[in-house]
C-alpha cells in the first residue's frame, strides 16, 4: 500500500501507480519509494512541483521513474532562480524541454554514468539554454596551482637541457 502522501499526489495529477512488476507507461508510476522519499527530505510542496512538471509536461512522453524524479528534484533545488516567484515560467520551459527524447538519450549512458546525475545534468544545460541563461562562469584555478604546474614545467624543461 502507497504512502497516504504519495498516493493523494498522484491523484491530484492523475498518475495512475502500476505495480513494480510492470513497466510504466506515460502518465504511470511505479516509483512511489521514490516519491515518498522525496517528500521526505524536501517537503510534500516540492515533491508537488516536481510531479507537476512531469505530469503535466505537453507531449513530452517522460516517464515518471525514479531517475525523472530525482533529477527534476535535484534541478530544482540546485536552481532555485528557475522557480522563485516563475512557476508558470518553469511550466513553460518544461513545456519546450524535449524531456522524454532527453530521458532516452540518458539512457544510453546507462551502466557507466549515474543516470540522476546525467539526466539533471542534460536538463539543466537545456534550460540554460531555453532561458538564455548564463551558465556561470568557470571557476579559475587557484594561483597555487598555476604555480605548482609551471614550475612542473620548468623542472621538465630543466630537465631536458641538462641530459
Amino acid at each position: 500500500m502507497a504512502d497516504p502522501r504519495v498516493a493523494e499526489l498522484c491523484r491530484e495529477f492523475d498518475i495512475k501507480i502500476v505495480g513494480a512488476h510492470l513497466y510504466p507507461q506515460p502518465g504511470e508510476t511505479r516509483a512511489v519509494g521514490t516519491i515518498r522519499r522525496i517528500i521526505d527530505r524536501h517537503g510534500v510542496e516540492h515533491a508537488r512541483l516536481v510531479l507537476c512538471i512531469l505530469a503535466e509536461g505537453r507531449g513530452n512522453q517522460a516517464l515518471i521513474d525514479e531517475t525523472s524524479l530525482w533529477a527534476i528534484s535535484d534541478l530544482l533545488r540546485a536552481c532555485p532562480d528557475l522557480v522563485e516567484g516563475k512557476t508558470t515560467a518553469l511550466l513553460e520551459m518544461f513545456d519546450e524541454l524535449p524531456l522524454g527524447p532527453i530521458m532516452a538519450m540518458v539512457n544510453e549512458l546507462r551502466g557507466v554514468v549515474h543516470q540522476r546525475h546525467a539526466l539533471a545534468g542534460m536538463i539543466y544545460l537545456y534550460a540554460r539554454r531555453l532561458r538564455s541563461a548564463p551558465m556561470g562562469a568557470f571557476k579559475q584555478p587557484g594561483q597555487g596551482k598555476m604555480r605548482k604546474a609551471s614550475i612542473s614545467e620548468d623542472e621538465k624543461r630543466a630537465g631536458r637541457q641538462a641530459a
